[in-house]
């Protein structure tokens, strides 16, 4: 996947069959060295006088270039830049002078899986579209689960030996399972935004919220009534919030380890179903003025950190049942 492709250019440090394997079709320079003749011919007006450019041929110790030898000079050159700017990343990274590593992420492949189509008038294609997706999905989530364990990276969890049948536990929501904790803290992180964003709160809905998901926040805040104080409500779950989908991918590129944390960058979308509701208050007198009944909510919400930091789980998307995952070719363990 993308995120992998960086980390493996600094692993290339040293070999340059695999540098200009990666690395040769982003930096390629042509080195083209034109000569310019010019011919003067005498005419019986002694109008014209044009020049012509001649085949690329270029001169070193004395010997012509053929195209052949400017292209190789070409890659060789290319590979000793490519190699100068992995060293020159490298050294601002264990210098800090640039976090690399802190850029923003992209979202990953993960989805809501279906074991059938929710598109009107789906074919018995876009059924099966839909249970491979579904069964891939399932495989991917163990293949995390395990890169989660062999790193350490599960939350609140000490796992003795990442070859568990609980590699295939994602989507319980029983408390032993390796995701347990993760689900509590996730539903607790639901109900902060939930009332940050009722009480207008923004510098809450920053702290726990990063990418689109923040802006969709703010502009709800934004345009609320400043008139009016709104409460929300939590009165229960009507089924337990559960992880359908989780990816773990390295995403640390500095050449030493972490000092806290592991390498591994994680996405995971929660499902929440849950009963809700709103009171607003005068903000001028303080009486309530109205009130929602509490309403049954489903929302699919991506959960994202990164291990290397101490900072709190952080939602970024949100995700809606019958969208097709970014599929990607599958890695290997």
């Amino acid at each position: 996947m993308a995120l992998r492709a960086p980390r493996r250019c600094f692993n290339i440090v040293g070999s340059s069959h695999s540098l200009s394997r990666t690395w040769s079709s982003t930096l390629v320079i042509h080195h083209r060295c034109y000569a310019q003749s010019a011919t003067a011919q005498k005419t019986k007006d002694k109008n014209a006088v044009t020049s012509s450019a001649p085949p690329s041929a270029s001169r070193k110790v004395g010997k012509a270039n053929t195209p052949q030898k400017e292209a190789q000079d070409s890659t060789v050159m290319s590979a000793e830049d490519n190699l100068r700017n992995i060293e020159t990343l490298q050294r601002m990274a264990e210098t800090n002078e640039v976090d690399i590593s802190s850029a923003p992420l992209e979202l990953m492949d993960v989805h809501v899986p279906s074991w059938r189509s929710h598109q009107p008038d789906a074919s018995l294609g876009d059924h099966f579209r839909a249970f491979w997706q579904a069964q891939r999905n399932w495989l991917f989530n163990a293949r995390s689960l395990y890169r989660m364990a062999k790193a350490r990276s599960i939350p609140g969890v000490k796992v003795k030996s990442p070859w568990s049948w609980q590699l295939f536990s994602t989507q319980s929501t029983k408390p032993t399972a390796w995701l347990g904790p993760f689900r509590q803290a996730a539903l607790d992180a639901y109900k902060q935004i939930n009332e940050a964003v009722a009480a207008r709160d923004e510098k809450a809905v920053k702290a726990l919220t990063a990418g689109d998901q923040q802006t969709a926040y703010m502009k709800l805040i934004r345009s609320q009534d400043p008139r009016f104080i709104n409460v929300w409500k939590f009165h229960g779950e009507r089924t337990l919030c559960r992880v359908v989908s989780i990816r773990a991918l390295e995403a640390y590129y500095g050449a030493k380890a972490p000092r806290v944390g592991s390498r591994l960058a994680i996405q995971a979308v929660v499902r929440f179903d849950t009963l809700q509701s709103v009171e607003t208050y005068s903000k001028k007198t303080g009486a309530r003025v109205g009130e929602t009944e509490p309403k049954a909510v489903t929302e699919y919400l991506v959960f994202q950190k990164r291990m290397w930091y101490d900072s709190p789980w952080v939602i970024r998307d949100r995700l809606y049942e019958g969208l097709e995952s970014r599929f990607t070719i599958p890695q290997s363990f």
